[in-house]
């Protein structure tokens, strides 16, 4: 089973975009959220990559939100309801990922 899910900043600039994708098999999916460029010359680009996970995962679309802050500087995943990564698109820093492998990160949100 495939998920995808995304939210489009209201600028209309830039999405934040996560993807689980199974290939062949369970066992070699992988989960990654993207902070994409949805206007302009390089529309479509991907301006940076967070894997967040590889291998099976209990997950459904239902499990998963991606999510602009308050002042549109930051955009989350959300999984189970927990912000596990983050883009800040002024400054271009990533944070979060490896989710469940010991994952800890400390995401300033607003």
């Amino acid at each position: 089973m495939d998920i995808f899910d995304s939210a489009i900043r209201t600028k209309g600039d830039l999405a934040g975009v996560f993807e689980y994708e199974e290939i062949d098999e369970a066992k070699s999916a992988t989960a990654y959220f993207y902070l994409h460029r949805v206007e302009g010359e390089t529309a479509g680009s991907v301006l940076g990559a967070i894997p967040v996970r590889s291998g099976q995962w209990a997950i459904t679309e239902a499990d998963v939100a991606v999510r602009w802050d308050s002042n549109e500087q930051r955009v989350g995943l959300f999984v189970f309801g927990t912000l596990v990564a983050a883009f800040d698109a002024i400054t271009g820093v990533k944070y979060g990922g490896r989710y469940g492998k010991d994952f800890n990160a400390e995401i300033p949100w607003s």
